[in-house]
């Protein structure tokens, strides 16, 4: 089990307090990052299907319109006053970086922030691992990076 801190806050940063974190597994973690995803879109007027099957790699398949994009939504943890997201997949102990084709968008959820950071494939390509500083880096909250991803890929009519 890990410490993840969940709250509602002004989107900066969640107040800690006694008796605010809770026991959560890493699947858990990972169904509230999804869940949370999922309302993001849905108000950004993104239709939602899930992936299914073992040969998918993204966790979920947006459309609006003609535009598609395929998404790896992981949560990040804190370590060291930075993010670490990491970005690979397979079983334990056969870990790989993703590779092209994979996913077009990665979606890191930032738990005491309440917040989503998003890279493009490009971005994080040959990475097993991302630190992250939005102090440092891209502020939380792009979403716009979903459309000009989007509209990069969509072929001209």
């Amino acid at each position: 089990m890990t410490q993840a801190i969940f709250a509602i806050c002004d989107g900066l940063h969640a107040p800690v307090t006694d008796g605010a974190v809770r026991e959560m597994s890493h699947c858990r973690k990972g169904d509230l990052a999804e869940a949370l995803f999922i309302a993001g879109c849905i108000v950004s007027d993104w239709e939602t299907f899930k992936a299914f099957g073992h040969d998918h790699t993204a966790d979920w398949v947006l459309v609006r319109g003609s535009d598609r994009l395929t998404v790896q939504v992981k949560t990040a943890s804190v370590d060291r006053g930075d993010y670490l997201i990491g970005v690979k997949r397979g079983a334990p102990g056969h870990k790989r970086p993703y590779a092209a084709g994979d996913f077009d968008i990665l979606a890191a959820y930032l738990p005491d922030r309440n917040q989503f950071v998003f890279w493009s494939f490009e971005d994080i390509r040959g990475r097993q691992n991302i630190r992250y500083n939005p102090a440092r880096h891209r502020q939380p909250g792009n979403w716009h990076l979903l459309d000009k991803v989007a509209e990069s890929l969509t072929p001209n009519q």
